[in-house]
């Protein structure tokens, strides 16, 4: 009995590190098909909001994921700049219009889709027309895109 309780300790513990090891990994960058969103590119006194039919993308580069995807339409539509790096986690957005990374300043992303929201003790939330938006955990490519979401974009220091 004693040989048996031991194995079962041993497979629980290691279900819980399997389980923690995987828990922050997000399989999101999913967009759904239909229905519209909202990006908000909150930069100042240049705010310009957008407005995107889900339906309509898929025109742009086929290997985005995510944000990335409305962010590649949009570019592709001359609506708005943006440049990004590639990391082991995903496209980090390094500029988005007139919000560029440099010395204290990050491009910041927001979102009111609850899959993706920081839980950390250091999240932050915006308003932006009456939609409150908290700080995303995950960057662009892994950003889930759904029907009826605000995503804002902003300048975020540190």
């Amino acid at each position: 009995m004693k040989k048996f309780s031991k194995i079962i300790v041993a497979i629980l513990l290691v279900s819980i590190l399997a389980v923690s090891l995987f828990a922050c990994i997000n399989p999101g960058g999913e967009v759904d098909k239909s229905g519209y969103m909202t990006l908000v590119v909150l930069d100042e006194d240049n705010t310009k909001e957008y407005s995107v039919d889900l339906s309509t993308l898929g025109s742009g580069d086929d290997k985005k994921t995510g944000l990335m995807t409305v962010l590649d339409y949009l570019k592709n539509k001359g609506e708005l700049t943006y440049t990004s790096q590639s990391s082991s986690y995903g496209d980090y957005l390094t500029q988005v219009n007139g919000i560029k990374e440099g010395t204290g300043v990050y491009v910041a992303l927001y979102t009111d889709v609850k899959s993706d929201i920081s839980m950390g003790e250091w999240a932050t939330t915006i308003t932006y027309k009456d939609k409150t938006c908290t700080s995303s955990d995950f960057g662009a490519s892994s950003m889930s895109v759904v029907a009826g979401c605000t995503i804002i974009i902003t300048k975020g220091t540190y």
